[in-house]
């Protein structure tokens, strides 16, 4: 994936880069007609094998919370009708901060234009130009209100782009990363967990901080790499929130949330064996899984879920 990020001391290499793909992009590249939010950038590519496959055209300031914001994500010839996992490509954007925050379960419709994903406020329109298969995702305009057509010339979203990085290169440069207390490893994990854990710390400006923290020292400990170590610290921040939601013992005064949540962090973060482990193994078929199943299915794993975490607090009282 040929994401850009804005670091200053490579700046110039990426402009590079980015011009290059625009003098020669492979196949063509559509994007918004109507409506065109500013500014509107070349935002990445993917490669497989050395072919591009795909590119990206952002429109908006993601962030900006109200919006507006979409990316158009043009296919190479032949990919119109390949299926696509809508639900992935929203929640990976809402990861990153692009999208805003969503709860509840996603939303799929098929519509003249092609098939149409809504998970909260933002969503994802899957559709074909001639042979292309063309993703349009984001929120503040309705999928309706979406007009597509070729862009002739990539130049100006190059330009855009530079623009864009060299002032957000600028901010981060004036911008200071709040100071945290030492902690490395397990604990630097457990340091951004216990922020969701009902009477702990709270996370207040560092949060971003705590939470790229935690995803380089468990891949620091596990060496998994960042894709996986980012996955199993949103997936345990993902199951200590639906535990405050669904576990009343979680949110008593005397329940054992710091025992649960140290366990998790032994069985996550050290390999070690737990008591809960059958919780931990439930949560992951349910997690893994959700977004991809029909809604009655997964709310059953769910309940299961819910089932291991209440006969394991009952088995402490024993």
């Amino acid at each position: 994936m040929k994401r850009i990020p804005p670091d200053p001391k490579r700046l110039e290499q990426y402009q590079q880069r980015l011009r290059a793909f625009a003098e020669h992009r492979p196949f063509p590249v559509f994007g918004l007609w109507r409506p065109v939010p500013a500014p509107a950038f070349l935002a990445e590519w993917h490669s497989e094998h050395d072919v591009v496959v795909s590119a990206t055209l952002g429109y908006g300031d993601w962030r900006v919370p109200a919006g507006p914001f979409l990316l158009v994500t043009t296919e190479a010839p032949g990919s119109a009708g390949r299926p696509a996992d809508l639900v992935a490509e929203l929640r990976r954007e809402i990861r990153e901060g692009k999208l805003p925050p969503a709860s509840g379960e996603p939303v799929h419709e098929r519509t003249p234009r092609g098939e149409l994903c809504r998970l909260g406020a933002s969503w994802a329109l899957r559709t074909a130009v001639g042979d292309q298969a063309v993703t349009v995702l984001g929120h503040g305009p309705a999928p309706a209100e979406v007009e597509l057509g070729p862009v002739a010339d990539l130049t100006p979203y190059v330009a855009e782009r530079n623009a864009f990085l060299e002032q957000v290169a600028a901010e981060q440069q004036a911008w200071l990363e709040p100071e945290l207390a030492h902690a490395t490893g397990v604990a630097a994990v457990r340091a951004y967990l216990e922020t969701y854990v009902p009477g702990g710390p709270e996370a207040g400006a560092a949060r971003q901080a705590l939470s790229r923290r935690a995803v380089t020292e468990l891949d620091a400990v596990l060496g998994c790499g960042p894709e996986r170590s980012e996955y199993l610290v949103y997936s345990m921040v993902n199951q200590l929130t639906h535990l405050r939601e669904r576990v009343p013992w979680y949110t008593e005064e005397h329940g054992p949330r710091e025992a649960a949540l140290e366990e998790m962090l032994r069985y996550v973060g050290l390999n070690q064996p737990v008591t809960c482990e059958e919780a931990l193994l439930r949560w992951e078929r349910y997690w893994s899984t959700h977004d991809r199943l029909p809604n009655e299915t997964s709310h059953r794993l769910l309940l299961d879920w819910v089932t291991a975490w209440v006969t394991w607090a009952a088995g402490r009282e024993r």
